[in-house]
């Protein structure tokens, strides 16, 4: 594609901007835009973008609400009609985009499409999905196809998994003789039960229900199986209690998959050793964890059979307790939640002969990252999310590889995302 035919695009498209999520991610773009456009010192728009879906009425109702939220002029967002179930559709708005922003889940069902249709027109692509399945095969389908194009699909750009991609990311440029383990401890605080869309259930189903598809796709993916750490991390009980943080933990792996890409890619491309990765749930009492213990277990039951699955998502209030709803939150109760995680990384300062090798003693180091953020839902998976669009739209030739279906970490490994999610208001930093 000539560079003339690029300039003529739209820089950003949002991509099912009439959703729940999407309505959040609108409000994002447009206040990036004007911090942008304030930044340069420009008169003019220095960001011109688009929202897509369906029915154009409801995407001018979007833009109108995002007028409301934002105080913004928005009168020159163009409005794109496209349609998940029409190829054309899709192809006529990836054509007139640079980089489009995936709003439409869950992923399973309506991502694929919208992938085909990036790298055929040569528009990059970020999304929010949390699906193993979907994640893993756009890499194994269409990674080859993405990365001769020069087009980068970059999925997992919301809470799930920037934080857990960008925290090991950083961890590990805090140890020159290698990680060798990162335990992940999240914890989200609400003032009062604010119930989580049920976009988001049916996506967690599908990730629960399809378990054993994703694991033969993950071989397939992964032939070859990466070393054995020399040390391995302690095995924990299913609610322990951490002694450095001072706080109990139950298993939540929800990040894994994707930070077991990233492994493999830098072991792979560059002989990296892997680093042991373990996530949880964090909590300040035993009593606590053992609550959250078997709301999991309720969850991954009612998730496990057809018939209680398509139970719990024809009535999502009723048998969650109000912990999901159609409705999703209110604004104002957003506004009242934040999140935390901590990361304790364990690693050496000596630094090796080569890559493959391995420390015979014991890691001697420790180190804790913490990264911070409004709701983790909607807020912070919507600055995320625009943050790794802008990178990707101002900061390509910096990205990792010419395209491909990569994750947050490796793409962006060499960017700026950090510096831009600082600016909107997330926080990154070592402790101590």
């Amino acid at each position: 594609m000539s560079s003339s035919d690029k300039k003529n695009r739209y820089d950003l498209v949002v991509y099912g901007a009439t959703g729940y999520t999407g309505q959040y991610i609108v409000e994002e773009v447009a206040r990036v835009a004007e911090l942008e456009k304030a930044k340069l010192g420009s008169k003019e728009a220095t960001l011109q973008w688009a929202v897509a879906g369906r029915n154009k009425t409801k995407l001018l109702f979007a833009l109108e609400e995002a007028k409301k939220e934002t105080g913004l002029d928005l009168s020159a967002v163009g409005v794109l009609v496209a349609d998940v179930g029409d190829e054309q559709s899709l192809d006529r708005m990836t054509s007139q985009a640079k980089v489009v922003i995936n709003c439409v889940g869950p992923y399973m069902k309506y991502g694929e499409p919208v992938v085909l249709s990036c790298i055929r027109n040569s528009a990059d692509h970020v999304d929010i999905s949390g699906e193993p399945q979907f994640l893993e095969g756009m890499q194994l389908k269409h990674h080859n196809n993405a990365e001769e194009n020069g087009v980068h699909i970059v999925g997992a750009c919301g809470y799930d998994s920037i934080p857990a991609e960008m925290g090991v990311h950083c961890l590990t440029q805090q140890f020159p003789g290698g990680l060798n383990s990162v335990e992940m401890y999240m914890r989200v605080r609400s003032k009062g039960l604010n119930p989580i869309h049920t976009g988001t259930l049916e996506s967690a189903v599908n990730a629960v229900a399809n378990r054993g598809a994703t694991s033969a796709q993950h071989r397939v993916l992964f032939p070859t199986r990466m070393p054995k750490r020399r040390h391995p991390v302690a095995s924990r009980s299913i609610i322990h209690h951490n002694e450095l943080l001072d706080c109990y933990g139950i298993p939540m792996p929800s990040d894994a998959p994707v930070v077991l890409r990233t492994q493999h890619y830098w072991f792979e491309k560059e002989q990296q050793q892997p680093v042991q990765f373990r996530q949880y749930l964090s909590c300040k009492t035993w009593w606590q964890g053992l609550g959250m213990g078997l709301g999991l277990v309720y969850f991954a039951i009612m998730a496990a059979m057809s018939w209680t699955r398509n139970l719990l998502l024809k009535y999502p209030e009723v048998l969650t307790g109000g912990f999901f709803s159609r409705a999703g939150a209110s604004r104002q109760g957003l506004k009242s939640m934040s999140f935390s995680i901590t990361f304790v990384g364990k690693g050496w300062t000596d630094k090796l002969s080569h890559p493959t090798d391995q420390h015979t003693e014991p890691p001697h180091a420790t180190k804790v990252y913490k990264v911070e953020g409004p709701d983790p839902g909607y807020a912070a998976t919507s600055l995320m999310l625009v943050s790794a669009a802008m990178t990707l739209l101002r900061e390509k030739s910096l990205c990792t590889d010419r395209g491909g279906v990569l994750t947050p970490s490796v793409a962006f490994a060499k960017t700026n995302i950090l510096e831009r999610m600082r600016e909107r208001g997330m926080k990154f930093y070592l402790q101590g």
